[in-house]
């Protein structure tokens, strides 16, 4: 878990839609970036 002012991993990779893919360092591009994730399909609750 990152906290505030940690830097992103930029090897992880992220879906950008169904059939691509990059990396957080490709996204970045030199202008922020905001990453929205919805677990709630994966947990039991």
């Amino acid at each position: 878990m990152l906290g505030a002012g940690d830097r992103a991993p930029l090897e992880a990779v992220v879906w950008t839609t169904p059939r691509e893919r990059a990396s957080i360092g490709d996204l970045l591009h030199d202008r922020p970036l905001l990453l929205l994730f919805y677990l709630f399909d994966w947990s039991s609750t």
